[in-house]
């Protein structure tokens, strides 16, 4: 057998394609306990590619190969990670499984055998699998086993096509001058009446907490003149997630706020629809998430997403959809959800059928103190949401840059805020010295994933 050190340092091909006879090096996981024959004279084993095609070998024990290779195989355990070299052998196209000829294997960490469901969801063209009816006793399953169930091709996709979104936003970021402000994960200040959201830590004596928003950060930062940030990172509330959080210099109007949040988005979307790339990845999770690939990006004349004002959406809930909405209450999300179904129907009187659209212009008591009011004269803001596939994902605003309008706005909340406390009054200085006029948004990334895979 070769030694693993005689074999190339660099990364190897991800499968063997079909008919090629290139002897080829890589690394792929035992998919099935090897199966030996009634003679005893041959071993069959399915290898599993990271790209969720399979590797079919059949070793003979006097095939005039070295032995070794023969019993290395025999004792093969599933979800070992072992290095082959090989050729393809010509197959049907239409098959997940391409037969090979091994000539040389190493075993590069041999596995104990795992549990009984460890690749309910791999399953090669053919192969009968371990049957879990319920679907919340496979989500048990998958949650039990997570570091196996993020082999299975479908799910590994999820991580890289996440990774994506998180490259495609940097590089559109770029594009438009913002720059990378990283902000703190532990913060001091606090929102008075929102205790139960936030989560506390002891710290050097001190009292802090895991950053709820980076927004606070990243307005400071505009103060000392970087015009236009962002940060990618986890904040802290009910259920943490990642965000991407961007704040920019307004010139004119909270309008640039609305245009930049739909140019990224239908950016990001439809380099996620069209990117050989990443079609690819959204192909192997279809076996996870059949909807994968289905988005409705309904663009108006303007070439711009669809834009309803809070109040139209309580009226098409009401008028068009049959659902009793209080205008002084919040979307639910069983209501956000009918909001999607209804724009992503032929029946949608707003715009073609779409299946993300903006809600703007939502009233003052739902909103955060320090958001600026609308320009018309009502109870609502300079704010809004975005909808995608039935759950907000984006939430965005202008924000108050004068010291005086903010200082009253926290005085004036139903829990004040001191903005002369150790904790806020950074944040008041940056309005005192000169705030610019400004606002952004924060996207929850992992729901244009998630999110453009199920339906509403």
């Amino acid at each position: 057998m070769l030694n693993a050190r005689q074999i190339s340092s660099q990364p190897g091909p991800s499968h063997l394609s079909n008919g090629d006879t290139d002897i080829k090096s890589l690394d792929v996981r035992v998919h099935n306990s090897p199966v030996l024959s009634d003679d005893s004279n041959s071993v069959a084993v399915l290898f599993r590619c990271v790209n969720g095609h399979f590797l079919q070998a059949t070793v003979e024990s006097k095939n005039g190969l070295d032995n070794d290779v023969f019993d290395t195989v025999s004792f093969l355990t599933p979800e070992s990670l072992v290095r082959v070299t090989a050729r393809s052998v010509a197959h049907d196209t239409d098959s997940d499984i391409t037969p090979i000829e091994l000539c040389d294997i190493h075993n590069l960490s041999a596995a104990k055998t795992p549990g009984a469901h460890s690749n309910v969801l791999h399953g090669a063209s053919g192969e009968v699998l371990a049957s879990i009816q319920s679907p919340t006793k496979l989500i048990e399953e998958r949650l039990d086993n997570r570091l196996l169930d993020a082999r299975v091709p479908a799910t590994a996709a999820i991580f890289k096509l996440f990774s994506g979104v998180h490259e495609l936003a940097v590089e559109y970021l770029k594009l438009h001058d913002f720059y990378h402000v990283p902000t703190p994960a532990l913060v001091g200040y606090e929102f008075p009446g929102e205790e139960d959201d936030l989560f506390t830590v002891p710290y050097f004596g001190r009292t802090a907490r895991l950053a709820p928003t980076g927004e606070i950060h990243l307005g400071m930062a505009l103060s000392a003149d970087l015009e236009r940030v962002y940060d990618f990172h986890t904040v802290f509330r009910r259920e943490p997630f990642t965000m991407l959080e961007l704040v920019f210099n307004l010139q004119h109007s909270w309008i640039e706020i609305l245009d930049f949040a739909d140019s990224l988005l239908v950016s990001l979307l439809h380099s996620l629809q069209s990117q050989d790339k990443y079609t690819t990845l959204t192909n192997t999770a279809k076996r996870l998430y059949p909807l994968a690939g289905t988005f409705k990006l309904g663009l108006g004349k303007s070439g711009k997403l669809p834009r309803i004002r809070f109040n139209e959406a309580k009226t098409i809930l009401r008028d068009f959809i049959g659902i009793e909405s209080d205008d002084d209450k919040d979307f639910t999300r069983s209501e956000e959800a009918a909001l999607g179904r209804f724009l992503a129907s032929e029946e949608s009187h707003v715009s073609p059928p779409t299946d993300v659209f903006f809600i703007t212009h939502f009233p003052k008591h739902l909103r955060s103190c320090n958001i600026y009011p609308s320009d018309e004269q009502d109870d609502t803001t300079q704010s809004f949401d975005v909808i995608l596939r039935g759950q907000e994902c984006v939430t965005g605003c202008r924000l108050l840059h004068s010291a005086e309008d903010l200082a009253a706005a926290f005085a004036n909340r139903p829990h004040p805020i001191d903005p002369e406390t150790p904790e806020w009054r950074p944040y008041m200085t940056a309005h005192e010295i000169g705030m610019p006029p400004w606002g952004g948004f924060g996207c929850k990334c992992f729901l244009l994933i998630l999110v453009t895979w199920e339906s509403c």
